[in-house]
Formats: C-alpha cells, structure tokens, sequence
C-alpha cells in the first residue's frame, strides 16, 4: 500500500460513511449505473466526487452524476469496460451492498454564466459531464461528445450525446454546425488525459478562450 492509500485508508477510518447499493444498471456494455443511498444529506456542487473503497487497500474517485435530495440517493455513472479493481468491485456489487466513502471532494468545474456550455469527454467522463448537465441553467444550450473507441449510448440520463472517434476533422465539423457564439461558449474537456491536452490544444488553435479542462487517467 502506497503512502497516499496509508493516508486515504486512515481518513477512511476516521471519518469515513456507509452508503448501501441501491440498484446497479447497465446502460450498455461498458457503462454502468450506480445508485447509493447515502446516510446523510449531500451538499452537491457540480462534479464532486465521491472516494469509494473498492478494496481492501483501494480507493477510487467518482463524481456524482446526479443527487436526489429528497431521497439521498446519488447516482455515479462508471465507465467499467476495462480491466481494474474499481471495474471488478463494481460488477460485483448487489443491492443491501455497503460502500465506503469519503467526500464529497472536488467540484472545481461548475457551469459558466455562458449562453453554450460545450463538453468534450470519454466514457470515463460521462458521470462529470453529467454533472454538469444536472446543474446548468436550462435555458443554457448544452452539447456533448463522446470520443472513444466505441459508441456510447445516443443519450444518458436525458443528456444527448453525440459519438466521434476523436479525428480532428470530426470535432472541427462538429463545432462549426454547432455555430457557438465565439465570445460566450465555455468548453469542458474531461477523461483520458492525452486525449484532454490534444483536444484543448485543438480548441485553442482554434480560437476558443474558455477551455476548462480534467485529466482523469492516462
């Protein structure tokens, strides 16, 4: 056990929370729905996380894509289509199942007064992504994409998502159907960090100013 899970397992001790399974969902092969019914109100911002012990010696962060307040049930949408201890806890959960956790902690992407919010991920995005599309203003228009190797569901939880494969002449294409106000879009590229400093680098060639960025994993 590294010195940040020593750390991690004597927070967890200290002044970790039981949540219980609610329901576990898959929304297709690779993404997963996970509702936990929490012990306590939730203060949620956008794209908090939630660190859950996914192990004896492992923690893993996840943001909550979504909080029920009446009902205390959060909702984290889990990209489990890879070999990991996170992926492997998951698809074992059953609902009655304690998890631990700790938080929430993060939330420093929070949706701009922007008249477009524009959000470029992966699959290990969506439940960040969504988090802001549980927060934004309605009258905001909120476009997403998913790059990745394979297609995602057309619509997650009510949020419409568009697939590409990353190739710049697909996002570029995109964006300009899109016809995005130049100075009120703001852009939030989140998931596999090679993927996130080569479509923010894209934006900015590009001339866009309000790139907020969030490399998960790499």
């Amino acid at each position: 056990m590294s010195l940040k899970e020593k750390a991690t397992a004597f927070l967890m001790g200290k002044v970790g929370k039981t949540a219980h399974v609610r329901q576990v969902t898959a929304l297709d092969h690779r993404l997963l729905k996970l509702e936990l019914q929490l012990p306590a109100p939730l203060a949620w911002r956008s794209c908090q996380h939630l660190k859950c012990q996914v192990s004896s010696t492992a923690f893993r962060d996840y943001t909550v894509a979504h909080y029920d307040e009446n009902t205390r049930i959060a909702t984290l949408i889990i990209d489990a289509g890879h070999v990991g201890q996170g992926s492997e806890w998951l698809r074992m959960l059953a609902p009655g199942d304690p998890v631990m956790y700790v938080g929430p902690g993060g939330g420093f992407h929070q949706p701009t007064a922007a008249s477009k919010l524009v959000c470029i991920g992966d699959a290990s995005a969506m439940g960040h992504i969504l988090s802001l599309y549980h927060h934004r203003n309605p009258e905001q228009g909120f476009h997403t994409v998913a790059i990745d190797e394979d297609p995602l569901p057309a619509a997650i939880m009510g949020m419409p998502v568009r697939f590409s494969d990353g190739q710049e002449k697909d996002i570029i294409n995109w964006l300009d159907q899109l016809q995005l106000p130049s100075n009120d879009t703001t852009f939030y590229v989140a998931g596999y960090i090679p993927m996130v400093v080569q479509t923010r680098k894209l934006l900015k060639q590009l001339g866009w100013k309000q790139v907020k960025a969030a490399g998960f994993w790499e």
